[in-house]
């Protein structure tokens, strides 16, 4: 099954925490591919020798998209206050790249492979495939 990390885990390779090795034979999957929206979360984040590695990591990894960008950032916008009717506007901007990558999960039908234990909260409402390490 084609997959795709998130952020965390991408963290947690660049910081030495794991293993490519261990993760891909831990989630058992076929291809992996790279999220945009988790590419500009580790962009973002980056300085220095960090941001040289995710530089690559970008340059060498082939993409994983929703079939339509448009589609994708209208249903989260319509997802996230229905879900989380008790957060504050701040809180629901921070939730957006995490619906955003929960929805390329859903609609490519790609693995979306996590460390973050919130994409089972997200996945009762949004339905996707999921894996998460401990």
């Amino acid at each position: 099954m084609l997959a795709f990390f998130d952020t965390s885990v991408h963290v947690a390779l660049l910081r030495g925490q794991c293993t490519l090795d261990d993760v891909l034979e831990r989630a058992a999957i076929g291809p992996v591919r790279l999220s945009p929206v988790v590419a500009s979360e580790l962009l973002r984040g980056a300085r220095g020798r960090a941001l040289r590695a995710i530089e690559d990591l970008v340059a060498r990894m082939t993409p994983i998209e929703p079939p339509s960008w448009r589609a994708a950032f209208l249903e989260t916008g319509r997802l996230l206050p229905r879900m989380l009717t008790d957060h504050e506007e701040i809180g629901l901007a921070r939730l957006q790249n995490d619906a955003l990558i929960g929805w390329t999960a859903r609609q490519s039908g790609a693995l979306l492979v996590s460390i973050d234990r919130h994409f089972s909260a997200l996945r009762e409402r949004l339905p996707f495939h999921l894996l998460l390490l401990s």
